[in-house]
């Protein structure tokens, strides 16, 4: 009879290693041996107590295999893309990074130019960015040139307040609010120059803005202090102020009416100088084909610029107006003024995206590589510049440009344009009519 004791409670304590899935099993079974008197109260008790711990072991190991798994399916905190760039983010959306890159490779022809300028080629720029958002309401971005020198390849580089549903808010190095084309990212400008407007551009300037950006209109101000390569040296540097109102009545995919106004008004400080120039929309060869020089007891000048651009489907139009004034302290007063116009067509059907008064990325309906030709667009453009005026002859031009775009996607681009400068009257190349012929190939994300 003890031999069959011993065995029941050998038994008894093997199964109770088993899966914790069984101890209800065991459990009824040491009762049962408990009843009929087969197991003494101690040996009942001793038994209990080790299936009790046998069952918050295995209750402990299997809490904690759950949390295991759970914490290898958990989603990750934080999301990573390579679609259109590389960005990161966080799954709440507070924090976001993106890096952003872009090369530029220009080839240029000159000729009836009586050898002022040179054939070749050139890196139009090497830029990397980083830009993103911090704490849900805070933006940042950073950008430099690599194909400039020192300080001067710092373009934006700036932080944003947007937690105001009315406007926001940007300090640092950033565009002057000021013109349609100088507002776009050279990406997706129609032409692989701006016009010839853009020597009467106000630049970047480090200073402080207010804007506020809506579907049909958009609105900024800003005081500037100089730009980011300014040394003063022992003279006060000149300040500005600047600003521009856009509206769109009609602002739908594959149709636009946009309209805007700038003004800028800039302080020349102590040093009391400016100089406008401009080259004939090549930058290879780094020849103007107007220059005022440096115009020396300047107290001030103020810009006026007016924008006009509409799309019909792949048809697009742009046109803008500026005109500038210099004060001199013991002199008259100089004009100058700028304008250009020019049309753009899609032979594959895109449109221009237009958002926050200007005109953004472009997107192939089907690029090489996913079994279509890319988007395709030609240019036409006409631009004068004069910067004549009483004692300063920088010079005036006239110029025509046709221009040839291939998307192949929505990062790479080549593109060919032809100028021929109509006119040269005063100025450095006085009387000079340049042909020029210029390939670029574009790759940017």
């Amino acid at each position: 009879m003890k031999l069959k004791k011993t065995i029941l409670i050998g038994t008894v304590l093997l199964a109770i290693g088993l899966p914790v899935n069984a101890s209800s099993e065991i459990e009824t079974l040491i009762g049962m041996l408990h009843e009929n008197g087969m197991i003494s109260e101690a040996q009942y008790g001793r038994l209990q107590a080790e299936l009790n711990q046998r069952q918050e072991q295995n209750n402990q190991e299997k809490s904690a295999l759950q949390n295991q798994l759970a914490q290898a399916t958990r989603p990750s905190d934080v999301e990573v893309s390579v679609k259109g760039g590389v960005t990161v983010k966080t799954r709440d959306g507070a924090f976001t990074t993106k890096l952003g890159a872009r090369v530029m490779a220009d080839a240029a022809a000159y000729g009836n130019d009586n050898n002022t300028m040179g054939d070749g080629t050139k890196i139009r720029r090497a830029r990397m960015s980083v830009e993103g958002k911090m704490y849900h309401d805070w933006g940042y971005k950073f950008e430099y040139d690599f194909a400039t020198d020192h300080n001067k390849g710092i373009a934006d580089a700036f932080v944003e307040y947007r937690g105001l549903d009315a406007m926001s808010f940007r300090v640092g190095n950033m565009k002057d609010p000021f013109s349609l084309q100088f507002q776009m990212n050279a990406n997706y400008n129609l032409f692989m120059e701006r016009s010839l407007t853009n020597g009467l551009n106000s630049g970047r300037h480090i200073g402080a803005m207010a804007f506020t950006n809506r579907k049909n209109w958009t609105a900024s101000a800003g005081l500037f202090g100089e730009a980011v390569q300014t040394v003063g040296g022992a003279n006060d540097e000149g300040w500005g102020l600047g600003s521009r109102i856009s509206y769109a009545p009609i602002n739908n995919k594959g149709s636009l009416l946009h309209l805007a106004v700038s003004a800028n008004y800039r302080d020349a400080g102590e040093a009391a100088i400016l100089r406008f120039k401009q080259q004939p929309e090549s930058d290879v060869s780094g020849i103007n084909i107007v220059d005022t020089g440096n115009m020396t007891d300047v107290d001030s000048h103020s810009k006026y610029g007016f924008e006009v651009a509409m799309v019909s489907g792949p048809l697009s139009v742009q046109s803008e107006y500026v005109t500038t004034s210099v004060s001199r302290n013991s002199t008259q007063s100089l004009d100058f003024d700028s304008w250009y116009i020019q049309t753009g067509y899609f032979f594959t059907g895109e449109s221009r995206q237009y958002a926050n008064g200007k005109f953004g990325k472009i997107t192939p309906r089907a690029s090489v590589g996913e079994g279509g030709i890319g988007a395709w667009e030609f240019g036409l453009r006409y631009s004068t510049i004069n910067l004549n005026d009483q004692d300063i002859l920088g010079g005036k031009a006239d110029s025509f440009t046709y221009g040839v775009n291939w998307f192949a996607t929505n990062t790479i681009r080549f593109s060919a344009n032809y100028m021929n400068v109509l006119d040269v009257n005063g100025g450095p190349l006085d009387s000079i009519h340049p042909d020029i012929v210029q390939l670029r190939s574009q790759w940017a994300f």
